[in-house]
């Protein structure tokens, strides 16, 4: 992993999920995943999940929607391990409002303050009859260490064959420091109590980001 200098007045978190000031010329560890899930780029992307077919052999394009799932599309079925000791799926949470947020890494400074920002939404989010869950492609450890270390009340789900995040269209190719990778783009889904995509928001920038999508629940 890459190391790089902080800049000036640039902040890390502290367990509380707190800006605490860096001293200028510490270093901070930022980089691509793990080199087990560094992909060759000129082997291209890794294989898509099989399509299911309907009637007379057509594929249903809404089982692997991809990039283009959207605002009135059904979201993807999924069931994933957890934090919570055992498998969740979506269709459990039929009738509430799912906010389904797609994440790079546990324990990163971007990952930490965007996971800390709902956390400290939660009792509001709870409030609208809505329920949060964080995915990446850590493993069940690192998500138990990570949601303990900051006392994340919701779930964080494990996808490490990033199957899930291909369905959603937020497993792309990366560019860091010169070196291309595959992993998640930050991205969050507001799925409706029938189980279809609310709002969608792509590319996310993590500063003030939870309050932005408590601003969909208010709908």
């Amino acid at each position: 992993m890459a190391a790089k200098p902080v800049s000036k007045g640039r902040a890390r978190l502290d367990a509380r999920g707190s800006a605490v000031r860096a001293p200028q010329g510490m270093l901070e560890l930022d980089g691509p995943p793990p080199i087990e899930l560094a992909r060759d780029p000129a082997l291209g992307p890794p294989p898509m999940p099989k399509k299911r077919r309907g009637k007379a052999g057509q594929l249903n394009m809404l089982d692997y929607p991809g990039e283009s799932l959207t605002v009135g599309m059904p979201a993807p079925e999924f069931s994933l391990p957890s934090t919570l000791g055992r498998r969740v799926s979506l269709s459990e949470f039929r009738g509430k409002r799912v906010i389904l947020y797609f994440y790079p890494k546990d324990d990163t400074p971007g990952c930490t303050m965007e996971a800390c920002g709902f956390r400290d939404s939660f009792p509001r989010i709870e409030s609208k009859d809505a329920i949060v869950l964080g995915v990446s492609l850590d493993d069940e450890l690192s998500h138990e260490r990570f949601a303990q270390k900051f006392s994340l009340p919701f779930p964080l789900l494990s996808d490490k064959d990033a199957a899930v995040s291909r369905q959603y269209g937020t497993y792309k190719e990366k560019n860091l420091y010169g070196r291309s990778f595959w992993g998640i783009e930050r991205t969050t889904f507001v799925i409706d109590r029938d189980g279809k995509v609310e709002h969608v928001f792509r590319r996310v920038k993590v500063e003030g980001h939870a309050e932005e999508v408590m601003a969909t629940l208010a709908l």
